[in-house]
């Protein structure tokens, strides 16, 4: 089943206010909105990827009028020419989403790969990737991709994210152990992996547990390894009605031991201290990029 969009959906997605989109659309005839029976507006995937790539050429200088007299083949040979860092992280971010729709792996690692020799990975990263990764976790939750999207998307940056981690060295003297996880049934890593990457790189010690970690086995981590931080990212669990007790569990679970739980994503959202909880053990963030720096001050 393809997504409706509203047009606040396509401002938000593409970056293009709606009052622009809806004066190209009269003047250009970039794309054409469908209606319902009661006369709503709704665009469609094709609307989307075209609007991505329109941006992608606006931004880099080509005029609208221009633009709207492309075939859709010349549009996308000229996104590709187009791919390289120039100054605007939100062309190869857009990009990225062109890829993502279309399943295209060529373009991914045309963006990705560009990027990385032209800035380094650690940019990279940083400014493209991390922002990108931002940007899927909100259209997943808003069901802007569905699951088959996010797979696909999730899997290239996963080995991207793998092959830089590979390549960093960290001493095995290094304080501040940091135990990365996600809760039982969780399979959104992305932000984790993202995370790690960037705790190994600034010289960290990371013990990565990865996806679906019961919190019962926490503690039998601590005890063998000394590490008393542990990051999770929540994205689609706890379910809600079962967040304060999972909280409440951990809590009971490590008792008087000295650590500390940091959490991020989705399901951390009006998060109500419990007076059953100890609040100076739990501590949430509004995103990932905020946990990473705050960790790395």
């Amino acid at each position: 089943m393809e997504t409706k969009y509203s047009i606040k959906d396509l401002e938000h997605l593409s970056g293009i206010k709606a009052h622009t989109i809806r004066i190209w659309e009269q003047r250009y005839d970039i794309i054409q909105p469908q209606r319902t029976d009661t006369n709503i507006r709704y665009y469609l995937d094709d609307d989307l990827k075209r609007l991505l790539n329109i941006s992608i050429l606006v931004k880099n200088g080509i005029r609208i009028s221009k633009v709207g007299q492309m075939s859709e083949k010349e549009m996308y040979e000229k996104v590709l020419e187009l791919s390289s860092y120039k100054g605007d992280y939100t062309s190869q971010i857009n990009s990225l989403k062109v890829a993502m729709l279309d399943y295209d792996q060529d373009l991914f690692e045309k963006v990705v790969n560009t990027a990385i020799f032209q800035m380094g990975a650690e940019d990279a990263f940083k400014h493209i990737i991390g922002n990108f990764i931002l940007e899927v976790g909100l259209l997943w939750q808003t069901e802007a991709i569905n699951v088959a999207h996010e797979h696909f998307i999730s899997n290239l940056i996963r080995q991207k994210l793998f092959t830089a981690i590979d390549q960093i060295m960290v001493s095995a003297k290094a304080s501040d152990a940091y135990i990365l996880y996600l809760p039982d049934e969780e399979l959104h890593e992305l932000s984790l992996l993202y995370l790690y990457y960037y705790l190994r790189k600034n010289g960290k010690r990371v013990i990565y547990l990865g996806q679906s970690v019961p919190f019962q086995y926490l503690p039998s981590v601590l005890k063998t390894t000394g590490a008393r931080n542990f990051v999770s990212v929540l994205t689609t669990r706890p379910f809600d009605d079962e967040k304060e007790l999972y909280f409440k569990e951990i809590d009971r679970l490590f008792d008087r031991e000295d650590c500390w739980f940091h959490f991020t994503g989705y399901k951390t959202k009006d998060v109500d201290y419990s007076s059953e909880i100890d609040p100076t053990r739990f501590r949430y963030y509004q995103n990932i990029e905020v946990l990473k720096n705050t960790i790395l001050r």
